[in-house]
């Protein structure tokens, strides 16, 4: 049977109080998690009867658990593929990075997400966590007394309550206003103690000595805070040669690596329990509401409590060495909240997820927790905003909320490039099989030892240098990068933004063109006589016409060859160094010709009709589309004609002319013959150069990690909705009140607990369908499984949250009618 890996690597945003809402995700993600071990345990016969539910292994479970469906698909799927689902990665700031914390803990060692649901529960709330010297007495402000509930009533009418003030979020929002001011009022050291708890009795609750982490796998968690004052780092420059700027962001990690012997090496047993308390307590600082955390106050509360940190030395090893290099001590850092630098840490996953290999075929998916997804909203208000409201966005609400645009782009940008690279491999590998078929005259059939094995290893680089597989591998690069050049023009042209829904269109459109005209073709063979650009095939002439990015690399290379052939102590040297001087003068202009194409503003207004008219929606349908280029053979003409016309635009052949001309001139041909040869060499056989240079150069652009791409999903309110009470309503309470809204009451956290597992049961069911082929998808049942899933969780935690019957009662119903 097929095995395929579905890999996750998430992605915790913070949200202050909305960590009650991504803690519910986590439980599903735990049971997900856990159901794949037990489905893979009974594919191996380990550890499983017939007919055990997912309870018998899990009694921190209900017996009805969601993670009976989770196992139920797996099964389902497992006529055709045998799927294991790996959480592997996980990076976490602010809130989140409490969330990224707990989980990690429970994956790591296979430990129960309970206790911590029944923390943020019960613990989270306003006057449990106020400082006990900053907590307002009875008369304290007394004379905020008359204007509460003038100031209550304005705080809901602007939307800015969680729902009806009742007494005791009356009681609440009356401590935390007159509590402590110009200082933060939430004792930092109760949450360090909150986090120990937790961790503590998670232990507890399911002490086993396993991890949820296949034999062989590795675990990272990431988690960013934030240097207030900074550390020193040294940045190499021209001049002066060195120069000192201060970096404040700042990455905690944690590791787990399972070996293939089942040891454990973990950053997650009791032992490192404290590491974890103090990376949840700095990572949430909140500016103004928590004090900044420092190695001390953590010291201080343990020995208080009489207990050990035994992981001490190794964690501030792993995340303060660049500290102690730079002189500078750990425990003097004052951290705060992640999220003032780094809210969204998904580059530092992207980063952790390139270290990551699997030995069978992955699915790797970057799923990002956003409690409050901002791409389809716009800042309220009209007009400009004033003094304090543009302070307060530029100090607080932009940094946090600003889209994750960039990030998510340049993973976009990755996961074409591996595809690509995954396509050169598969058209190479018949070719090598056969070369390889023949140097070891089929002995690899047959029998062969140590010393043949080894003889081949040292000749097959020379096998391999010369045959034409490298040839077509790099003519095939430099022919996407022509063909990525012409999508620009005509994205530009119809004044598409890069990476959006249409430019990617255009793309597709193009590369299958170009598969239908044979630019795009397993082998590239050139004519044995060539005198002229015209004499080119059509694959030459893509190149020669618009591999722009190609032309500035040889040209830069040949720049960098003339560089080294400066005469450095030869005084009589000085009417070459004149010559070359000019030479290089001559290129640059050359590299300023090819400057023009930066803006893609050249192009003449009946080039840029041509472009909107075969690649723009209008009045009478879509643009233009691979299906409409499959099967309308005229739609195949028409772009034909198009890139016929921006090659005649762009002109890039003059370019290339031009630069003939300069190398051919008296002036190179009057330099010594040594240097005359260099630069012609560096020109003429610049393929050779090329092909060395430029796979090092993309595995650098890929950050040199496997060759995978990765899928991006998010788990947001606004992603769910297959069930949906209020259209348009927000159905989370904890973003009011500044995000603290959840520490105002506990009916506040029950909502956002019960939704954040509904919703990642509708996501996650999404997220396995979507790994599995069409053909296969038919007979899974995955809407049926859902909502008996959501029935589970309904049936669960109506045992649990008391104070919200009337939501759990519509969504009942609303889960009946599905």
């Amino acid at each position: 049977m097929k095995e395929k890996e579905l890999r996750l690597a998430l992605v915790f945003f913070g949200g202050v109080s909305l960590a009650v809402y991504q803690h519910g995700i986590n439980r599903e993600i735990l049971n997900l998690v856990r159901a794949s071990k037990i489905y893979h345990a009974g594919r191996s016969g380990e550890d499983q009867a017939p007919g055990d539910s997912f309870h018998q292994h899990y009694p921190d479970e209900p017996e009805r658990s969601t993670g009976d469906l989770y196992h139920e698909f797996l099964q389902a799927l497992g006529k055709d593929i045998a799927l294991r689902v790996i959480v592997d990665v996980i990076a976490g700031s602010s809130a989140g990075g409490i969330n990224g914390i707990t989980l990690s803990a429970a994956l790591a060692h296979d430990r129960s997400l309970m206790p911590i649901s029944q923390l943020w529960l019960e613990q989270a709330d306003m006057l449990n966590l106020l400082a006990p010297e900053a907590k307002a007495r009875m008369w304290s402000k007394w004379y905020f007394w008359p204007l509460l509930r003038p100031l209550l009533s304005r705080l809901g009418r602007e939307g800015l309550l969680p729902g009806q003030a009742d007494a005791e979020m009356a009681k609440r929002i009356s401590v935390f206003l007159r509590s402590r001011w110009f200082k933060p009022p939430l004792d930092g050291r109760r949450l360090s103690t909150l986090m120990l708890d937790g961790l503590t009795a998670m232990q507890g609750a399911a002490p086993v000595a396993d991890s949820l982490l296949p034999k062989g796998e590795r675990l990272d968690l990431v988690v960013t805070v934030t240097d207030f004052r900074g550390l020193e780092r040294p940045i190499f420059i021209h001049d002066p040669p060195v120069a000192y700027e201060r970096e404040h962001r700042h990455l905690l990690r944690f590791s787990l690596e399972h070996r293939k012997t089942g040891h454990l090496l973990s950053d997650f047993d009791a032992d490192s329990f404290p590491s974890l308390a103090f990376a949840g307590r700095a990572s949430a600082s909140y500016p103004g509401a928590f004090p900044p955390a420092q190695l001390r106050e953590l010291d201080d509360l343990l020995a208080e409590r009489h207990m050990p940190w035994p992981a001490r030395s190794r964690f501030v090893e792993a995340n303060f060495r660049n500290y102690r290099a730079r002189g500078e001590s750990p425990e003097e850092a004052v951290l705060v909240d992640g999220s003032v630098l780094d809210n969204k840490p998904i580059m530092a996953c992207v980063e952790a997820i390139h270290t990551h290999g699997a030995l069978r075929e992955v699915d790797r998916r970057l799923v990002y927790i956003d409690p409050h997804p901002k791409g389809t909203r716009r800042l309220t208000g009209t007009g400009v905003p004033g003094f304090f409201a543009t302070l307060r966005g530029a100090l607080s609400d932009l940094p946090r909320q600003d889209p994750v645009y960039n990030e998510l782009a340049v993973i976009s940008r990755y996961n074409v490039q591996a595809r690509r690279l995954k396509a050169a491999i598969l058209h190479a590998r018949p070719q090598i099989a056969r070369l390889i078929e023949e140097e070891t005259a089929g002995k690899l059939r047959s029998g062969f030892g140590v010393d043949d094995l080894r003889h081949w290893r040292l000749l097959s680089i020379s096998l391999l240098s010369g045959t034409a597989i490298v040839y077509d591998a790099w003519m095939r690069s430099l022919i996407f990068e022509a063909l990525d050049f012409v999508v620009r023009l005509i994205a530009a042209a119809c004044q598409y933004t890069a990476d959006s829904p249409q430019a990617r269109r255009v793309e597709e459109v193009i590369e299958a063109w170009a598969g239908q005209q044979g630019i795009i073709a397993e082998s590239y063979r050139m004519p044995e006589q060539l005198y002229s650009n015209v004499d080119l095939p059509l694959f030459a002439r893509m190149i020669l016409d618009f591999g722009l990015i190609y032309k500035k690399r040889r040209l830069n290379f040949v720049l960098h060859e003339i560089n080294d052939l400066y005469p450095e102590h030869d005084s009589g040297g000085a009417a070459e160094s004149e010559d070359l001087d000019l030479l290089k003068l001559k290129l640059h202009k050359c590299v300023g010709e090819l400057a023009v194409y930066d803006d893609l503003d050249f192009l003449s207004r009946h080039a840029v009709n041509l472009c909107r008219e075969l690649f723009m929606d209008d009045d009478e349908g879509p643009g233009l589309g691979t299906e409409r280029l499959a099967s309308e053979p005229e739609a195949g003409a028409q772009i034909s004609r198009l890139v016929e016309r921006l090659a005649q635009e762009c002109d890039m052949a003059r370019v290339v002319d031009n630069v003939d001309a300069v190398l051919a001139s008296p002036l190179v041909q009057g330099l010594p013959e040594a240097s005359r040869l260099a630069i012609l060499t560096g020109y003429l056989g610049y393929f050779f150069w090329d092909v060395i240079l430029r796979p090092t150069a993309s595995a650098l652009s890929l950050e040199a990690g496997p060759i995978e791409e990765i899928l991006v999903d998010r788990i947001s309110p606004e992603d769910a909705d297959s069930l949906v009470l209020d259209e348009g309503k927000p159905v989370l309470l904890g973003s009011s009140f500044a995000g603290f809204g959840g520490f105002l009451g506990r009916a506040v956290r029950e909502n956002d607990y019960l939704w954040g597992r509904l919703h990642a049961v509708d996501r996650l069911f999404d997220i396995l369908l979507s790994t599995v082929p069409a053909n296969l998808r038919t007979g899974l049942a995955v809407e049926a499984l859902k909502k008996r899933a959501f029935e589970r969780v309904l049936e669960e935690e109506g045992q649990r949250l008391a104070l919200v019957p009337e939501l759990l009662a519509r969504l009942r119903e609303a889960v009946e009618r599905l």
